[in-house]
């Protein structure tokens, strides 16, 4: 059995990033879930249909308490399962697993579709976030980082003769 190659420097700083995202789409989705239970539970004793229309909303205060409340809960489950996603990513990358690199090209083509989606919508602040995408797959198809993930054929380097400076006998 071959030896494993040493993991690139790249993949580490993606999988920290992986991570450190993870625990603010957790974070964030777990946050996002907890209001809108709270949200639902205050509907008897505030009223926050009145709130909402005085804030200047009041398309969306005519979907209702319960309705809103179930929005915001699933767009927490939302984060929370992109959470999920990318802290299996970072742990992937970390390992060099070889399920991980398929994940991570999945993870930022997606991320390259939405942002395409974004740009069609005119919401031109995701042009970072797409080059970030286009970036992170190149840098994952590259050979000595495919062969790290155990997608690719290793490099053999010539071996040169002890005394010779040949690499011919």
């Amino acid at each position: 059995m071959q030896p494993k190659a040493p993991r690139p420097t790249g993949v580490t700083v993606l999988a920290v990033l992986a991570i450190l995202a993870a625990i603010g789409l957790l974070f964030f989705g777990s946050a996002l879930i907890g209001l809108g239970l709270l949200l639902g539970t205050l509907t008897a004793s505030v009223d926050i249909t009145n709130a909402i229309t005085t804030a200047g909303y009041p398309g969306l205060a005519s979907l209702g308490v319960g309705t809103i409340s179930a929005l915001i809960i699933a767009l927490g489950a939302v984060f929370l399962i992109l959470g999920i996603l990318y802290l299996t990513v970072g742990v992937g990358f970390l390992g060099g697993k070889r399920w991980a690199w398929t994940l991570g090209i999945i993870v930022s083509v997606i991320g390259i579709v939405l942002n395409i989606i974004q740009l069609i919508g005119g919401n031109y602040s995701g042009v970072v976030s797409l080059i970030i995408s286009l970036l992170i797959i190149y840098y994952l198809t590259r050979p000595h980082v495919k062969v790290f993930f155990g997608r690719g054929t290793p490099r053999t380097s010539p071996v040169t003769m002890p005394g010779t400076g040949s690499s011919t006998p």
